[in-house]
Order: C-alpha cells, then structure tokens, then sequence
C-alpha cells in the first residue's frame, strides 16, 4: 500500500473477527512502531517505548473497563499496551508525544497489513478518572518508572462493522502561513 494511501484510508476499528494474529505479524507491528521517531537528546538508549502484548481474555476483561463503548476490547484478538519507560531519559518529559509517534506507525503498519486498529485512552490527563487509570495500571502490573500510554486493540475487520465518513475541515480553515 502506498503511504499516502495508507494514511487517507486507515480507520478505527473496534469490531474484529475471532482470528488469531500470527506472532510473525506482531513482530512486523513492533518492528514498525520501534522505528518512528523519538524525542530527547542523544542518549545511550533514546527509545523509550515498551509494549505489552495482551492476547489473554481476563485481561482484555479488565482493560475493558465497565465502559459500554469500551466492550469492543474484550473482542479484539491482541490489544498492545503502549508504555514508556521514563529511566531511558529522566530529563525528558514528553513520553506521551515521543510513544504517540510509535503509536501512528502501529495504525499505519496494521492497516497496510490487512488489520484494523483503534486507540483506546488510558486516561492519563483525566483527573476524573483517576480511579480507571489505576485499574488499568494494576491490570498491567506497571512498575512505577513506566508510564502507561494508551491502548491499541488490533485484529482482522469484521466486515459487517459500518464506518462513518470521515468528516474533514478544509485544508484553508486550519493553515496559517508565517503567522496566526
């Protein structure tokens, strides 16, 4: 699939088939992820992200959350918790911005590769929800040097899932040119 291609056509899934994603294949998504681009300065080891494979169903439960439009987690055959670890650098802050970058190439990646993908939120600038973030954390068993980043549930699309058009704002009403 052509870039460009990739990037216009990708959409959030959230209903898959019951099929089992090779570990081939998770190995061509963590690949990809580990080659994004990464914030901080030039240090020994400046990719801070970890990954979490979570095929087990218990799990799946409790990442789930009690959330109606969370259930679909339970259903996806692998859900990869993207983390970093804040040792890597412990000057640098932007973990969120810097395991985002792996994220995207994670979406692209199972989109080219015949996969539909969601991002699912782990709640980390939610004040309100404190309480789901720990339960997510604990589901996890995340020592407290790594950051918990976000969800992303993975499996083969259910073609019976309908997907809303995409609704974009015109290219003029978000560009400025030098200045605001």
């Amino acid at each position: 699939m052509e870039t460009i291609d990739c990037i216009k056509t990708r959409r959030s899934i959230r209903k898959y088939l019951d099929k089992e994603i090779p570990d081939e294949t998770i190995k061509k998504l963590i690949d990809c992820a580990r080659h994004a681009p990464f914030g901080g300065g030039p240090i020994k080891e400046p990719q801070l992200w970890k990954f979490i494979i979570v095929k087990d169903k218990t799990i799946k439960e409790n990442l789930a959350l009690d959330y109606e439009d969370r259930q679909f987690v339970k259903q996806a055959p692998l859900i990869i918790a993207v983390c970093a670890d804040k040792t890597k650098d412990p000057k640098y802050k932007n973990w969120d911005i810097t395991a985002s970058l792996a994220i995207q190439n994670l979406l692209l990646a199972s989109h080219d590769l015949g996969l539909g993908a969601c991002f699912v939120t782990t709640f980390a600038h939610h004040k309100t929800h404190e309480e789901e973030r720990i339960k997510l954390i604990e589901t996890l068993n995340l020592p407290e040097h790594i950051e918990l980043i976000a969800l992303i549930s993975i499996g083969y699309p259910d073609p019976s899932e309908e997907i809303e058009k995409k609704e974009l704002r015109e290219i003029n009403e978000m560009t400025h040119f030098n200045r605001w």
